[in-house]
């Protein structure tokens, strides 16, 4: 329920549509049920005995004694008196004295003319209420698919180490389809429903409440199925969701490592993987649909009931001369009654989609409640520039109750270079993470200048660095806005051409078809990894941040591209602070320090010869690199 007053919430954002929405609805519903009362003058004073005489054979009188009529009722309400039968009785009986004093083919025509009337304006404030609700229904899924988006953006790193990317594509599509599709349209597909069915309900307790009475006996039991029905449809969709998650991130998986499934000839096997998951989908939406088809004929057996049992009590009456009941009144109650029948069989559509549609919704509003784990703090500090030293003090991580890093002490002077090395997993990352702020520390902390960073409003923390990844990413833009993307401020061309020369990217611009407006395909296909990576220097550098971290930014490049890339890191790094991951030891042999990283701690800071004779694990990494034996780390 918290949910759907969050979406109301979202909803009632575009206020004005809403009001006119529900406005042309209950317009609409009003006119509908007028339109069935037209059945008693028809049949009782065209058709029928009721007639007295031909007193008013034009229109003009006809017209001056109807609004004779409603004037008096008008002039004489009160708001009491709404809620006063004897009110409204007293304006049936004026408008029944004058329909017997009418002449028939006179009457005859003021009800075929007004019917023309009547529908034209019924249809038209159906249409109105149409095209507004689906403009509410659109600009509300806008501002959802926003919002997600939003919250995608905003929440921190650990949310996408513990969530697959494909579960968050089906959330901001196929789930926000659901919601817009099943719920917002049902949601007022049933509110006008339930308008109509109020309206129909009125007429006809108006005519005659002791036969509506014998109608009402079927519905609990009608509406208990119909619930039980619901639930089983929720469970499934529930299913139906979830799978469809694990079949889309087994999709996105499969066509990321498809040169790995190539390689090793597992086509086969991944057509198997993908054919279970596809298998228990299918299962979840067969048994969602089988609950779901049973409505239609139960919604027709209780219609068929109802009718039935109407006809049979109050036929009865109306050949009965004593109940009061008319051909005409029971020719509209009959009308009200069936009126209801359809509108009824779609609320209980627009309830079985409802039920559906509120698994979507919580799967949307359980990304949208939850909370970044890095946020900004109340009263941030404002930084622009890194005047002295970056300070790690004390500091330990843990991960899902995994300590990952364990008292890291280390202090960082302006202008120094960095080297981080270590084994894989041992935390390199992590703690260069952690530099960034894309996780907070456990215990201890990290300071820049001495101000600790959880204090500095985030975006100037992040304009302070420029980061260079193992993974080259880059954007389906122009060479020139990838190369922008570095940099919050104003960039122009000629920073954008002179981050590209510093990089050693201008080399392969200019012989791009387009030069720097030349658009990237998808995942930079269309570039070298050396070249991408070269960017990618660019881009970071292109704001002049600072610092500088090179995160393994070499490791999975070739000889001769590593060359090109390990110059452009050389130019780029003149006058900065850098930190740098490493992988290769030849890259970082010139460090002014050297951090070796072992299980999370840091067993030796110095320079490569300091550390050769007085590190074991920098001595042991040194000679598998540069003895024969391999790598790793």
């Amino acid at each position: 329920m918290s949910d759907i007053k969050k979406l109301l919430k979202i909803m009632l954002r575009q206020w004005k549509l809403m009001v006119s929405g529900l406005f042309t609805m209950l317009i609409f519903a009003l006119l509908s049920g007028v339109s069935i009362t037209m059945a008693v003058p028809l049949f009782d004073y065209v058709f029928g005995s009721k007639r007295v005489s031909d007193e008013i054979n034009t229109f003009s009188i006809f017209f001056d004694r109807i609004t004779g009529a409603f004037g008096n009722f008008f002039s004489e309400l009160t708001l009491p008196g709404l809620f006063e039968k004897g009110h409204f009785n007293t304006l049936i009986d004026s408008l029944k004295n004058v329909l017997s004093v009418t002449d028939p083919y006179l009457l005859l025509m003021v009800i075929s003319f007004g019917m023309i009337i009547l529908i034209v304006t019924k249809n038209l404030f159906y249409y109105i209420n149409k095209i507004t609700f689906v403009s509410l229904r659109g600009r509300t899924i806008e501002s959802i698919r926003n919002i997600l988006f939003r919250k995608y953006l905003d929440l921190s790193m650990s949310f996408y180490k513990d969530h697959k990317i494909g579960d968050l594509q089906v959330r901001l599509t196929s789930d926000v389809t659901i919601v817009s599709d099943l719920f917002i349209q049902s949601f007022f597909g049933s509110l006008r429903d339930f308008t109509l069915i109020m309206i129909y309900v009125f007429i006809a307790l108006f005519i005659n409440p002791q036969l509506f009475l014998y109608i009402v006996i079927i519905v609990p039991v009608f509406a208990f199925t119909i619930s039980y029905i619901g639930g089983k449809i929720k469970k499934y969709s529930k299913r139906i969701q979830r799978t469809y998650s694990s079949l889309y991130s087994k999709m996105e998986e499969v066509f990321n490592g498809i040169k790995i499934v190539k390689s090793y000839s597992k086509e086969d096997h991944e057509m198997e993987r993908f054919g279970r998951e596809n298998h228990n989908f299918y299962v979840s939406w067969l048994k969602s649909h089988l609950y779901q088809s049973v409505n239609v004929p139960l919604s027709e057996f209780n219609g068929t009931l109802t009718g039935v049992i109407v006809l049979l009590i109050g036929g009865r009456m109306v050949l009965d001369a004593d109940s009061g009941l008319t051909f005409g009144a029971f020719t509209a109650f009959l009308f009200a009654v069936f009126s209801i029948l359809h509108p009824m069989k779609e609320l209980t559509k627009y309830y079985t989609e409802i039920r559906r549609a509120l698994v979507s919704l919580g799967r949307i509003f359980e990304i949208l409640n939850m909370e970044p784990t890095v946020t900004e703090a109340a009263d941030p500090v404002y930084k622009k520039d890194f005047l002295t030293s970056l300070k790690i003090e004390n500091l330990s991580f843990s991960y899902n109750e995994k300590k990952v890093l364990k008292n890291i002490n280390i202090e960082i002077f302006k202008g120094e270079k960095i080297a981080i090395v270590g084994v894989s997993g041992g935390g390199k990352t992590t703690l260069v993470n952690l530099i960034e702020r894309f996780y907070d520390p456990t215990d201890g902390s990290i300071k820049i200048d001495g101000t600790d960073l959880r204090d500095i409003k985030l975006k100037d923390l992040h304009d302070l660095f420029g980061t260079v990844t193992q993974e080259s990413i880059l954007f389906n833009d122009t060479v020139g806005n990838n190369i922008r993307y570095g940099s919050n401020k104003d960039i122009t061309t000629d920073d954008v051409k002179k981050a590209a020369k510093i990089a050693y990217a201008d080399e392969f611009i200019e012989k791009l078809e387009n030069g720097y407006d030349t658009v990237l395909s998808p995942k930079a296909s269309n570039l070298s990894g050396g070249q991408k990576q070269r960017l990618c220097i660019a881009r970071a550098i292109v704001g002049d941040p600072p610092v500088l971290i090179f995160d393994e930014a070499t490791s999975s490049l070739d000889s001769e591209a590593e060359q090109n890339v390990q110059k452009a890191i050389e130019m780029a790094t003149k006058d900065r602070t850098v930190i740098v991951i490493a992988h290769r030891l030849s890259t970082v042999l010139n460090s002014d320090r050297i951090v070796v990283i072992d299980d999370g701690r840091i067993s030796g800071v110095g320079k490569h010869k300091e550390l050769i004779e007085t590190n074991a694990t920098y001595k042991k990494l040194y000679e598998i690199q540069f003895n024969g034996g391999g790598s790793d780390i």
